[in-house]
C-alpha cells in the first residue's frame, strides 16, 4: 500500500479532484478492458464536482483516499441501503492496495452500521478488487450508453456472514 496513505470522510473541498479522478481513472484504466468507443461512453456519464458533492453530502458514508499531503487519491461512497456507488483510484497510485483499502473501510462501516448486505455494479477492472474482499458476483450486465454496449459485474456480499467480525481472531473458529 501506499506510505502515507490516510482515509478520512470526503470533506467538500475534495469535490473538484474526486470528479478529476473518475474521469482519470475512465480515461487511462478503462483501456485495459474496454474499447475506445465504450470508454467514451464511460466518460460521457462521468459525475462532474457538483453532482459528487451533493451525492456525497446526501447522507451515505464516503470515504476519500488521501497521501501525505492530504491530496486526494482515491474515493468510494457507501449507501445506507448497503449499494457501493463508486470506487476510484487516480491511475498513478493504482496497483497499491487503495482500492481494496477503501472496499476494506466501507465494509467495516456496513458491519459497525448493521447494514446485512453491500453491493456494487463493478467494472472488469473493479471485479477483482470487490471479489478479493469476499462479494460474488450475481451476473454480468450488459448496458447502451451513447450507442456503446457496455459491461459491468453486479457484485454482492452478506457483511454478517461473509465478513469475519475485527473483535474475533482466527484461531478462536
Amino acid at each position: 500500500m501506499t506510505s502515507g496513505l490516510t482515509l478520512r470522510p470526503y470533506e467538500s473541498s475534495d469535490a473538484e479532484a474526486l470528479a478529476a479522478i473518475y474521469c482519470k481513472a475512465v480515461l487511462h484504466l478503462g483501456p485495459r478492458a474496454y474499447g475506445v468507443d465504450q470508454v467514451a461512453a464511460w466518460l460521457s456519464i462521468a459525475p462532474d464536482a457538483t453532482t459528487l458533492h451533493q451525492l456525497y453530502t446526501d447522507g451515505r458514508h464516503a470515504i476519500v483516499a488521501v497521501n501525505g499531503a492530504n491530496e486526494p487519491i482515491g474515493f468510494g461512497d457507501l449507501a445506507d441501503t448497503g449499494h457501493i456507488r463508486f470506487v476510484y483510484v487516480d491511475p498513478e497510485h493504482a496497483g497499491r492496495g487503495i482500492g481494496s483499502a477503501l472496499v476494506a473501510t466501507l465494509l467495516k462501516h456496513a458491519r459497525e452500521a448493521g447494514i446485512p448486505n453491500v453491493f456494487s455494479d463493478a467494472s472488469e477492472l473493479a471485479r477483482p478488487v470487490f471479489e478479493k474482499a469476499g462479494f460474488t458476483c450475481v451476473s454480468r450486465q450488459e448496458h447502451e450508453i451513447g450507442g456503446s454496449r457496455i459491461h459491468n459485474f453486479h457484485m454482492r456480499i452478506r457483511v454478517s456472514r461473509d465478513i469475519p467480525s475485527p473483535s474475533r481472531s482466527r484461531d478462536q473458529g
